[in-house]
């Protein structure tokens, strides 16, 4: 009895040997699985050493995700130098005028400064008016002038009397036209306009007016 009892044994043992040798080889030839936590620890170490390594100038940020923290736009405005407005100083554009096809005289006006103001040859203005020398400097106040615009560009040679533009101071007897032709080339119309004034308007002595 004791001897069947021992076979038995025996017969267990080596069944029990062979199922432990089955799992071993069974477990060595499955392919083993990662621990979670070993795989947390690989990513951290991972952006780690990302975090260390060189940047790439392409992936640098932008100035726009730069403005979105609060300590980096504070930096940015307290670097920033406020730039005052310049202020620009460009006269008004003054209307272009047509010579005229008749003029009439003005207090303070002559034959000769029409020439130089319309840029026109006086002896033609003579010719046009049947007018001498002599009775083209006594002519009145209200004298109408025929202006032979198919001569204008005929004057020749330097058109102005005084260099502008420039500030005029005016006297008590001064109007735009006798200032104009005091010029010689400016328009009264022209000078009006650049202070604002009507053509007609009586200056007073002293008033500084800008002579474009």
């Amino acid at each position: 009895m004791s001897k069947r009892i021992q076979f038995l044994l025996l017969v267990l043992a080596a069944l029990l040997v062979t199922a432990c040798t089955r799992s071993v080889t069974s477990a060595s030839d499955s392919t083993p699985t990662e621990d979670p936590l070993d795989s947390i620890f690989n990513t951290i170490a991972t952006q780690t050493a990302l975090a260390a390594g060189p940047k790439d100038p392409d992936l640098t940020a932008s100035p726009v995700a730069s403005a979105t923290s609060i300590f980096g736009a504070t930096a940015t405005l307290a670097s920033s130098p406020t730039t005052a407005p310049t202020a620009t100083t460009t006269p008004a554009p003054i209307t272009e005028l047509d010579v005229p096809n008749q003029y009439t005289l003005h207090l303070g006006e002559w034959p000769y400064c029409l020439a130089r103001r319309f840029d026109i040859d006086i002896e033609y203005i003579l010719a046009a008016n049947n007018l001498t020398s002599s009775q083209a400097n006594n002519l009145s106040v209200g004298y109408k002038l025929a202006i032979p615009v198919n001569y204008v560009g005929t004057f020749g040679g330097d058109r102005s009397l005084r260099a502008h533009p420039t500030t005029y101071v005016a006297s008590g007897n001064d109007t735009f036209y006798s200032i104009a032709c005091a010029f010689g080339d400016v328009w009264p119309e022209h000078i009006s306009e650049a202070n604002g004034m009507d053509i007609d308007e009586q200056l007073q002595g002293g008033a500084q007016l800008h002579i474009p």
